[in-house]
């Protein structure tokens, strides 16, 4: 079984505010992501970059997704999602909260109204979980319901990831704490409670990385396919585990340069063991 696991497309219209030619590089990433031949495909959140306040632009992701004709789950990311009131205020067109239950939101609207979503693939269970802070969805308790009842492993999909991917960090906001820090770490008990989470699949930090966060867990966040590092993950599923490796997309290889010029590709596209290796279940 094969799952492919992009992030971070950070869709917008053309002519793009952000990075312009974003459009045209995603475009080119269709035919490879196809050729992938994933059963499913899982997006770990950010798909645009203004979703959160222009509705328009989550169709717009939408739109781009469907075009792939591959069976996904997609979760929200702070960009599609506003994470909390405070971060609505100082950032209020990437990141403009709504002040209204999750299926209301323009991404619920959008994309479905539970922020808990559940794909069966025989033996594997992949759950899908959209998050603000302080959880006014009550998407955690779900969750816990969810993994309690059923034994099967589990590939959790989520936007932030839950342990740091690289120190020192770049920028204050490299990293979950700056966004959901609360229900980042609610979220991250609650995988440690639950021993048949066997994958937390993430992204916006935009870097290729691997961590562990329990001895029966492991993060894995993939790059972002837009905005860089263009990376894409491929997961081959068995019944003893997986083995992970990583495609290029079309986009640029790196995104924190612009912040520290000094930054090694290593530090985007992360070690061999980050970009290839097998977890067994």
């Amino acid at each position: 079984m094969r799952i492919l696991h992009i992030s971070d497309l950070h869709v917008e219209p053309a002519p793009e505010e952000r990075l312009p030619g974003l459009m045209a590089s995603l475009d080119r990433d269709r035919d490879p992501l196809r050729r992938v031949g994933a059963e499913l495909m899982i997006v770990s959140g950010d798909l645009t970059t203004y979703g959160s306040s222009r509705p328009e632009h989550l169709a717009l992701a939408r739109e781009w997704l469907d075009s792939l004709d591959i069976p996904y789950l997609a979760v929200p990311g702070n960009h599609d999602l506003g994470p909390s009131p405070a971060r609505g205020e100082r950032s209020p067109v990437q990141e403009a909260y709504e002040d209204v239950p999750y299926a209301r939101t323009g991404y619920g609207r959008t994309f479905g109204t539970d922020p808990v979503q559940v794909r069966d693939l025989g033996e594997l269970r992949v759950v899908g979980v959209g998050v603000r802070e302080d959880d006014p969805d009550g998407a955690l308790p779900r969750l816990a319901e969810t993994l309690s009842a059923d034994t099967r492993p589990v590939i959790l999909v989520g936007h932030y990831p839950l342990a740091p991917t690289r120190d020192p960090k770049p920028h204050e906001e490299f990293g979950s704490e700056a966004f959901v820090p609360h229900t980042g770490a609610a979220l991250l008990d609650l995988v440690r409670r639950h021993p048949n989470v066997r994958l937390y699949a993430c992204g916006h930090v935009h870097v290729t990385s691997v961590r562990q966060l329990a001895p029966h867990c492991t993060q894995v966040t993939a790059g972002s396919l837009g905005q860089g590092a263009s990376t894409y993950r491929v997961y081959d599923v068995d019944p003893a585990g997986l083995t992970y490796a990583t495609a290029l997309g079309a986009g640029p290889l790196g995104f924190w340069h612009t912040v520290d010029p000094n930054l090694s590709g290593e530090f985007s596209l992360g070690t061999s063991a980050e970009r290839s290796g097998r977890l067994a279940w």
